[in-house]
């Protein structure tokens, strides 16, 4: 028996998108494994012969007749310099414009490049998305960036990289630009005072007229200063690899749906519809509804006149969506059965849902949940990440939270639909309580 559909599902009291639920989940994600953005920093000034002058101010050789060459203070300072980037690289940004489609995107052009550290595809300068749309990639040999999408870029899409270069100084091989942070000059002067001195005490010992002692006095002043230099280097090392790490989109979007998934084997939106039977019988075609199942229904409805006693009846729901009416009496044309049923939760925009289901806990509740299952994937791509403990315990933490938050709430709903109330614990011993 063919029947017709009718009738708005009931909607949750909350209104989020999937942008906001992105964003929000985002937040979260940014605040227990780093930041959105590198740190603000402001570049020294410094050039090369004023920081030339300030290692030879901590050697005490600023006299005319020095015991150090300037070409091995140099070398000293660009060696402090090289292991300053590895500690504290700096950070950049850039925008490629692709010449043709294709997932390898040719890097080179970005300068002095190192890592790659976020990738944004699609990007648009004019009207930029929000949230950025971070996506997962590889570098492959040959400054091949890879991306890792179900879609392909296109000839004339612009991508946003985010990448680390080591710093340079004004001055020194060439370089124009001071890149070092404020602040951090004493950095490089104690280190290049440490490859200075250690240059100076090898130089010293093949000199057979020496003194074992000198050599010996300047190594140890050598590895002292190496101890400050790396001191000083690693002292705000947690806040430089505190950074976020390029959530993609499709990565946040699973998590939801995971969580959107879990919530609705717990407690599913439910809805009403009404089915106006086009044919006498007790068979009703139900093909029109998405429904998980169906919870009860009122037979010959009168939405113009509804009896205060409704007219529940039994039935049964067969394969192929059919549901079969068990009453005495049969169906007629025309007759409507109003249909209460549940379905799964849905949110709008995410797989082409245009509204949303939940309530506004069931909203944070999913939060929880997909934070808690986003970052564990992270972990699991990331097996030698820093922080990874910590980042470890913090995801299992808010799957805990997720998981008792379902449990409560499938107390909630079995004691709405059984009728039966849970009460309040007698005293400590008890273990019931309020749900």
């Amino acid at each position: 028996m063919a029947g017709s559909g009718t009738g708005t599902p009931a909607t949750g009291s909350a209104t989020p998108t999937l942008n906001d639920i992105r964003d929000r989940i985002r937040t979260q994600l940014e605040a227990a494994a780093g930041l959105a953005e590198p740190l603000v920093i402001n570049a020294s000034n410094i050039k090369l012969a004023g920081l030339r002058r300030r290692v030879k101010a901590q050697l005490q050789d600023l006299s005319s007749t020095g015991t150090w060459a300037n070409e091995d203070i140099d070398e000293a300072i660009r060696s402090a310099l090289e292991r300053f980037s590895g500690y504290k690289p700096r950070h950049a940004l850039g925008t490629l414009v692709l010449p043709s489609d294709g997932r390898e995107i040719d890097i080179s052009s970005l300068t002095d490049a190192v890592s790659v550290e976020k990738v944004w595809w699609d990007y648009d300068s004019s009207n930029p998305a929000f949230p950025p749309n971070y996506r997962q990639f590889e570098i492959w040999p040959n400054k091949i960036l890879y991306i890792d999408d179900r879609t392909e870029p296109q000839t004339g899409d612009t991508v946003r990289i985010w990448y680390t270069t080591r710093h340079t100084l004004n001055g020194l091989d060439g370089r124009s630009v001071t890149t070092i942070p404020e602040g951090d000059e004493g950095t490089i002067v104690t280190g290049a005072t440490h490859y200075a001195t250690l240059a100076r005490s090898v130089e010293l010992a093949e000199r057979l007229t020496m003194h074992s002692d000198v050599s010996k006095n300047l190594r140890a002043y050598a590895e002292q200063q190496e101890k400050s230099f790396r001191y000083q280097a690693r002292a705000d090392m947690a806040l430089y690899l505190q950074r976020a790490k390029a959530y993609e989109q499709n990565d946040i979007d699973e998590a939801v749906r995971w969580a959107l998934h879990r919530i609705t084997g717990v407690s599913p939106h439910r809805a009403i519809t009404a089915l106006t039977l086009a044919a006498d019988g007790r068979e009703i075609d139900a093909s029109s509804l998405t429904y998980s199942s169906i919870e009860r229904i009122w037979a010959r409805y009168d939405s113009t006149a509804p009896d205060p006693n409704p007219a529940w009846c039994d039935f049964e729901v067969w394969a192929g969506d059919i549901i079969f009416i068990k009453d005495p009496i049969e169906p007629l044309t025309g007759d409507i059965f109003r249909v209460w049923y549940t379905d799964s939760h849905a949110l709008n925009g995410l797989d082409g849902a245009s509204l949303t289901t939940l309530t506004e806990p069931e909203v944070t509740t999913l939060i929880v949940g997909a934070t808690g299952y986003c970052t564990q994937e992270r972990i699991q791509e990331k097996e030698h990440w820093w922080g990874n403990r910590d980042l470890r315990d913090w995801a299992d933490a808010r799957l805990r939270e997720f998981e008792a938050a379902l449990v409560r709430m499938g107390r909630r709903e079995a004691a709405r639909h059984s009728g039966i109330a849970t009460t309040p614990k007698l005293d400590r011993w008890d273990d019931g309580g309020w749900s």
